[in-house]
Protein backbone atom coordinates (compact mmCIF):
# COMPACT_ATOMS: atom_id res chain seq x y z
CA UNK A 1 0.00 0.00 0.00
CA UNK A 2 1.64 3.61 -1.11
CA UNK A 3 1.72 6.26 1.75
CA UNK A 4 0.59 9.55 1.03
CA UNK A 5 2.84 12.38 2.46
CA UNK A 6 1.49 15.85 2.60
CA UNK A 7 4.36 18.79 2.14
CA UNK A 8 4.64 20.79 5.64
CA UNK A 9 3.57 23.75 3.49
CA UNK A 10 0.10 21.89 2.53
CA UNK A 11 -0.23 21.10 6.13
CA UNK A 12 0.10 24.78 7.59
CA UNK A 13 -2.05 25.93 4.91
CA UNK A 14 -4.71 23.82 6.12
CA UNK A 15 -4.01 24.76 9.71
CA UNK A 16 -4.43 28.57 9.27
CA UNK A 17 -7.33 28.03 6.97
CA UNK A 18 -9.17 25.62 9.86
CA UNK A 19 -7.93 28.58 12.56
CA UNK A 20 -9.44 31.29 9.87
CA UNK A 21 -12.69 29.28 10.12
CA UNK A 22 -12.99 28.45 13.77
CA UNK A 23 -16.27 29.62 16.00
CA UNK A 24 -15.64 32.64 18.18
CA UNK A 25 -15.44 32.24 22.02
CA UNK A 26 -18.75 32.95 23.25
CA UNK A 27 -18.69 34.69 27.00
CA UNK A 28 -21.11 35.51 29.17
CA UNK A 29 -21.30 38.38 31.28
CA UNK A 30 -23.68 37.74 34.87
CA UNK A 31 -24.71 40.82 36.36
CA UNK A 32 -27.49 41.45 39.31
CA UNK A 33 -29.72 44.55 40.31
CA UNK A 34 -27.96 48.11 39.27
CA UNK A 35 -29.24 49.99 36.48
CA UNK A 36 -26.58 49.14 33.60
CA UNK A 37 -27.67 52.12 32.07
CA UNK A 38 -26.32 54.49 34.66
CA UNK A 39 -23.05 55.85 34.06
CA UNK A 40 -22.00 55.51 38.04
CA UNK A 41 -22.43 52.09 38.88
CA UNK A 42 -20.13 48.77 39.21
CA UNK A 43 -22.81 47.18 36.32
CA UNK A 44 -22.38 49.82 34.00
CA UNK A 45 -18.79 49.50 34.77
CA UNK A 46 -18.59 45.70 33.80
CA UNK A 47 -20.64 46.21 31.00
CA UNK A 48 -18.41 48.58 29.57
CA UNK A 49 -15.43 46.27 30.31
CA UNK A 50 -17.30 44.07 28.02
CA UNK A 51 -18.26 45.87 25.15
CA UNK A 52 -14.96 47.17 24.88
CA UNK A 53 -12.96 43.78 24.49
CA UNK A 54 -15.93 42.95 21.77
CA UNK A 55 -14.83 46.19 19.94
CA UNK A 56 -11.27 44.91 20.60
CA UNK A 57 -11.00 41.88 19.29
CA UNK A 58 -13.93 42.31 17.25
CA UNK A 59 -17.40 39.38 16.18
CA UNK A 60 -15.15 36.97 14.22
CA UNK A 61 -12.67 36.15 17.88
CA UNK A 62 -15.81 37.01 20.74
CA UNK A 63 -19.23 36.25 21.10
CA UNK A 64 -20.50 38.81 23.86
CA UNK A 65 -23.95 38.33 26.24
CA UNK A 66 -25.04 39.89 29.54
CA UNK A 67 -27.70 38.53 31.68
CA UNK A 68 -29.52 40.33 34.74
CA UNK A 69 -31.53 39.37 37.34
CA UNK A 70 -32.68 42.96 38.26
CA UNK A 71 -33.26 41.77 41.80
CA UNK A 72 -34.74 38.75 41.34
CA UNK A 73 -33.94 35.53 43.09
CA UNK A 74 -36.15 33.00 41.09
CA UNK A 75 -34.65 34.30 38.02
CA UNK A 76 -31.08 33.55 39.14
CA UNK A 77 -30.76 29.97 38.50
CA UNK A 78 -32.78 29.67 35.22
CA UNK A 79 -30.53 32.85 34.15
CA UNK A 80 -27.40 31.50 34.87
CA UNK A 81 -28.04 27.86 33.38
CA UNK A 82 -29.11 29.71 29.88
CA UNK A 83 -25.84 31.58 30.06
CA UNK A 84 -23.44 28.08 30.48
CA UNK A 85 -25.57 26.70 27.99
CA UNK A 86 -24.09 29.08 25.28
CA UNK A 87 -21.33 30.36 26.38
CA UNK A 88 -17.38 29.19 26.82
CA UNK A 89 -16.77 31.17 29.97
CA UNK A 90 -19.51 32.41 32.19
CA UNK A 91 -18.01 35.52 34.28
CA UNK A 92 -20.15 36.28 37.64
CA UNK A 93 -20.13 39.27 38.98
CA UNK A 94 -22.57 39.16 42.00
CA UNK A 95 -22.21 36.45 45.10
CA UNK A 96 -25.76 35.78 44.07
CA UNK A 97 -25.47 33.47 41.65
CA UNK A 98 -22.34 31.30 43.18
CA UNK A 99 -24.61 29.15 45.45
CA UNK A 100 -26.34 27.88 42.38
CA UNK A 101 -23.08 27.31 40.40
CA UNK A 102 -22.19 23.77 41.33
CA UNK A 103 -25.72 22.72 39.99
CA UNK A 104 -24.60 24.43 36.91
CA UNK A 105 -21.28 23.19 36.38
CA UNK A 106 -22.40 19.84 36.72
CA UNK A 107 -25.03 19.92 33.98
CA UNK A 108 -22.42 21.93 31.68
CA UNK A 109 -19.35 20.61 32.20
CA UNK A 110 -17.69 22.03 29.47
CA UNK A 111 -18.40 26.15 30.32
CA UNK A 112 -15.50 27.95 31.84
CA UNK A 113 -16.58 29.92 35.00
CA UNK A 114 -14.86 32.97 36.66
CA UNK A 115 -16.33 34.23 39.73
CA UNK A 116 -16.08 37.98 41.77
CA UNK A 117 -15.18 36.70 45.23
CA UNK A 118 -15.00 33.50 46.38
CA UNK A 119 -16.05 30.83 45.07
CA UNK A 120 -15.04 27.54 47.31
CA UNK A 121 -15.38 25.60 44.23
CA UNK A 122 -12.00 23.67 42.89
CA UNK A 123 -11.02 24.41 39.63
CA UNK A 124 -13.04 27.61 39.13
CA UNK A 125 -10.90 31.05 38.63
CA UNK A 126 -12.02 33.30 41.84
CA UNK A 127 -11.29 37.49 41.25
CA UNK A 128 -11.13 39.19 44.91
CA UNK A 129 -10.91 42.84 44.93
CA UNK A 130 -8.99 44.37 48.04
CA UNK A 131 -11.82 46.58 48.51
CA UNK A 132 -10.21 47.06 52.02
CA UNK A 133 -7.04 49.14 50.16
CA UNK A 134 -9.77 51.51 48.89
CA UNK A 135 -11.55 51.88 52.10
CA UNK A 136 -8.36 52.48 54.41
CA UNK A 137 -7.53 55.19 52.18
CA UNK A 138 -11.06 56.48 51.99
CA UNK A 139 -11.45 56.42 55.94
CA UNK A 140 -7.71 57.80 56.18
CA UNK A 141 -9.67 60.58 54.61
CA UNK A 142 -12.62 61.10 56.14
CA UNK A 143 -10.39 61.15 59.60
CA UNK A 144 -8.21 64.17 57.91
CA UNK A 145 -11.22 66.13 57.14
CA UNK A 146 -13.14 65.70 59.83
CA UNK A 147 -10.67 67.83 62.79
CA UNK A 148 -10.63 70.96 59.83
CA UNK A 149 -13.30 72.93 61.45
CA UNK A 150 -11.99 75.17 59.00
CA UNK A 151 -14.00 73.88 56.32
CA UNK A 152 -17.44 73.89 55.20
CA UNK A 153 -20.03 71.48 56.67
CA UNK A 154 -17.33 70.20 59.01
CA UNK A 155 -18.64 70.41 62.38
CA UNK A 156 -16.36 69.93 65.89
CA UNK A 157 -16.64 66.47 66.22
CA UNK A 158 -14.61 63.37 65.53
CA UNK A 159 -17.65 61.17 63.94
CA UNK A 160 -17.75 59.97 60.58
CA UNK A 161 -20.14 57.84 58.84
CA UNK A 162 -20.43 54.67 56.22
CA UNK A 163 -23.55 53.60 54.85
CA UNK A 164 -23.56 49.97 53.75
CA UNK A 165 -25.81 48.29 51.18
CA UNK A 166 -25.92 44.55 52.68
CA UNK A 167 -23.53 42.48 54.46
CA UNK A 168 -21.92 41.12 51.12
CA UNK A 169 -18.36 40.25 50.89
CA UNK A 170 -17.32 43.02 49.07
CA UNK A 171 -19.54 46.17 51.76
CA UNK A 172 -18.10 44.38 54.36
CA UNK A 173 -14.27 44.64 53.16
CA UNK A 174 -15.32 48.44 52.39
CA UNK A 175 -16.03 48.40 56.26
CA UNK A 176 -13.08 46.86 57.43
CA UNK A 177 -10.86 48.97 55.57
CA UNK A 178 -12.68 52.38 56.07
CA UNK A 179 -12.81 51.95 60.16
CA UNK A 180 -8.60 50.78 59.66
CA UNK A 181 -8.01 53.79 57.60
CA UNK A 182 -9.97 55.93 60.22
CA UNK A 183 -8.41 54.74 63.62
CA UNK A 184 -4.58 54.71 61.69
CA UNK A 185 -4.95 58.14 61.10
CA UNK A 186 -6.63 59.20 64.90
CA UNK A 187 -7.88 56.12 67.17
CA UNK A 188 -9.92 58.47 68.88
CA UNK A 189 -12.36 58.83 65.58
CA UNK A 190 -15.87 57.58 65.89
CA UNK A 191 -16.66 55.32 62.86
CA UNK A 192 -21.14 55.20 62.55
CA UNK A 193 -22.01 52.20 60.23
CA UNK A 194 -25.89 52.45 58.78
CA UNK A 195 -27.04 49.24 56.95
CA UNK A 196 -29.66 50.04 54.39
CA UNK A 197 -30.07 46.01 53.66
CA UNK A 198 -30.70 47.74 50.02
CA UNK A 199 -28.76 48.62 46.54
CA UNK A 200 -31.09 50.69 44.20
CA UNK A 201 -33.04 52.69 46.83
CA UNK A 202 -32.02 56.34 46.58
CA UNK A 203 -34.78 57.31 49.37
CA UNK A 204 -33.87 54.88 52.18
CA UNK A 205 -29.61 55.82 51.25
CA UNK A 206 -31.14 59.65 51.90
CA UNK A 207 -32.84 58.68 55.06
CA UNK A 208 -29.53 56.85 56.17
CA UNK A 209 -27.64 59.42 55.52
CA UNK A 210 -29.62 61.65 57.73
CA UNK A 211 -29.45 59.48 60.57
CA UNK A 212 -25.74 59.41 60.38
CA UNK A 213 -25.85 63.13 59.96
CA UNK A 214 -27.66 63.91 63.07
CA UNK A 215 -25.92 61.37 64.86
CA UNK A 216 -22.70 63.57 64.50
CA UNK A 217 -21.13 62.30 60.83
CA UNK A 218 -20.22 65.49 58.68
CA UNK A 219 -18.52 62.94 56.23
CA UNK A 220 -20.25 59.62 55.09
CA UNK A 221 -18.76 56.97 52.54
CA UNK A 222 -21.60 55.34 50.52
CA UNK A 223 -20.98 52.23 49.62
CA UNK A 224 -24.55 51.28 48.97
CA UNK A 225 -24.22 51.00 44.76
CA UNK A 226 -26.66 52.79 42.83
CA UNK A 227 -28.70 54.19 45.76
CA UNK A 228 -25.76 55.72 47.19
CA UNK A 229 -26.71 58.67 44.81
CA UNK A 230 -29.88 59.85 47.14
CA UNK A 231 -27.51 60.48 49.91
CA UNK A 232 -25.13 62.38 47.69
CA UNK A 233 -27.45 64.12 46.48
CA UNK A 234 -29.63 65.36 49.69
CA UNK A 235 -25.52 66.04 50.98
CA UNK A 236 -25.10 69.95 50.26
CA UNK A 237 -28.65 70.66 51.67
CA UNK A 238 -27.97 68.02 54.54
CA UNK A 239 -25.21 69.69 55.76
CA UNK A 240 -22.58 66.79 55.27
CA UNK A 241 -19.96 65.72 52.92
CA UNK A 242 -19.69 62.35 51.12
CA UNK A 243 -17.25 60.08 49.60
CA UNK A 244 -18.36 58.23 46.23
CA UNK A 245 -17.39 54.52 45.01
CA UNK A 246 -16.45 53.21 41.76
CA UNK A 247 -16.51 56.17 39.53
CA UNK A 248 -15.06 59.52 39.76
CA UNK A 249 -18.79 61.12 41.11
CA UNK A 250 -17.25 64.40 42.61
CA UNK A 251 -16.93 64.97 38.92
CA UNK A 252 -20.64 64.64 38.47
CA UNK A 253 -21.58 66.02 41.99
CA UNK A 254 -18.65 68.37 42.99
CA UNK A 255 -20.31 69.99 45.63
CA UNK A 256 -21.28 67.04 47.83
CA UNK A 257 -18.47 64.08 46.73
CA UNK A 258 -15.09 64.92 48.17
CA UNK A 259 -13.29 62.24 46.20
CA UNK A 260 -14.19 58.81 45.27
CA UNK A 261 -12.83 55.22 45.86
CA UNK A 262 -12.56 53.91 42.17
CA UNK A 263 -12.47 50.43 41.41
CA UNK A 264 -11.73 49.39 38.15
CA UNK A 265 -14.11 46.66 37.14
CA UNK A 266 -14.29 47.06 33.63
CA UNK A 267 -10.50 47.03 33.17
CA UNK A 268 -10.60 43.90 35.51
CA UNK A 269 -13.66 42.19 32.63
CA UNK A 270 -11.53 43.56 29.46
CA UNK A 271 -8.45 41.80 30.87
CA UNK A 272 -10.04 38.55 31.80
CA UNK A 273 -11.68 38.12 28.16
CA UNK A 274 -8.27 39.34 26.91
CA UNK A 275 -6.13 36.11 28.89
CA UNK A 276 -9.32 34.06 27.85
CA UNK A 277 -8.77 34.67 24.06
CA UNK A 278 -5.26 34.16 24.29
CA UNK A 279 -6.11 30.71 25.95
CA UNK A 280 -3.63 32.39 29.34
CA UNK A 281 -6.89 32.62 32.11
CA UNK A 282 -5.57 31.21 35.63
CA UNK A 283 -7.54 28.34 37.20
CA UNK A 284 -6.78 29.29 40.40
CA UNK A 285 -7.79 32.05 43.09
CA UNK A 286 -6.25 35.80 42.45
CA UNK A 287 -6.77 39.43 43.93
CA UNK A 288 -6.57 42.77 42.62
CA UNK A 289 -6.36 45.70 44.58
CA UNK A 290 -3.87 49.14 44.69
CA UNK A 291 -0.61 47.53 43.33
CA UNK A 292 -2.96 46.22 40.19
CA UNK A 293 -4.18 49.50 39.52
CA UNK A 294 -7.78 47.79 40.16
CA UNK A 295 -8.93 49.82 43.10
CA UNK A 296 -8.00 53.94 43.70
CA UNK A 297 -9.22 56.99 45.57
CA UNK A 298 -9.69 59.89 43.03
CA UNK A 299 -7.29 63.04 44.21
CA UNK A 300 -6.53 63.58 40.72
CA UNK A 301 -9.70 65.24 40.01
CA UNK A 302 -9.99 68.94 39.84
CA UNK A 303 -13.22 68.53 41.79
CA UNK A 304 -11.33 66.70 44.40
CA UNK A 305 -7.74 69.15 44.22
CA UNK A 306 -10.58 72.00 45.10
CA UNK A 307 -12.38 70.06 48.23
CA UNK A 308 -9.74 68.44 49.63
CA UNK A 309 -6.53 70.70 50.79
CA UNK A 310 -3.34 69.47 49.26
CA UNK A 311 -1.33 68.21 52.83
CA UNK A 312 -4.85 66.02 53.34
CA UNK A 313 -4.56 64.49 49.59
CA UNK A 314 -0.45 64.35 50.28
CA UNK A 315 -0.85 62.43 53.20
CA UNK A 316 -3.26 60.30 51.29
CA UNK A 317 -0.80 59.83 48.32
CA UNK A 318 1.93 58.77 51.20
CA UNK A 319 -0.93 56.53 52.54
CA UNK A 320 -1.33 55.15 49.10
CA UNK A 321 2.15 54.03 48.24
CA UNK A 322 2.87 52.29 51.38
CA UNK A 323 -0.51 50.37 50.96
CA UNK A 324 0.21 49.41 47.78
CA UNK A 325 4.28 48.12 48.64
CA UNK A 326 2.73 46.10 51.44
CA UNK A 327 3.98 48.29 54.37
CA UNK A 328 0.89 49.08 55.87
CA UNK A 329 -1.47 45.61 55.78
CA UNK A 330 -5.03 45.77 56.63
CA UNK A 331 -6.23 42.73 59.27
CA UNK A 332 -7.91 42.24 62.42
CA UNK A 333 -7.57 44.16 64.88
CA UNK A 334 -9.35 46.06 67.78
CA UNK A 335 -9.99 49.73 69.19
CA UNK A 336 -12.52 51.18 71.81
CA UNK A 337 -14.08 47.23 72.14
CA UNK A 338 -14.85 46.92 68.33
CA UNK A 339 -13.31 44.35 65.96
CA UNK A 340 -12.39 45.24 62.64
CA UNK A 341 -12.35 41.22 60.99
Amino acid sequence: MKKFILPAALILMVLMECSAFAAPKRIALMLEGADTASASGFNWLCLEGMRNAQVRFGNKKISTRYYNALDDKNKLLPLLKEAAASSDLVIITSVAYIKYLPEVRREYPSCSFLTFDTNNIDGITEIAFREEEGGFLAGALAAMITTRVDLERINDGKKIGIILGDKTPPVERFKRGYIAGAWYVDPGIEVLCEYTNDFFDRAKAAAAAMKLKNAGADIIFCVNGAAGIGAIERAKEGGYWTIGVDTELESEYPEMVLTSVVKRSGHVIYKVIENFVQNKLPRDRFSLGLKEDCIDISTWTRETKRNVPIDIRKRIDELEEKVSSGLIKIKETNYQGMSVK
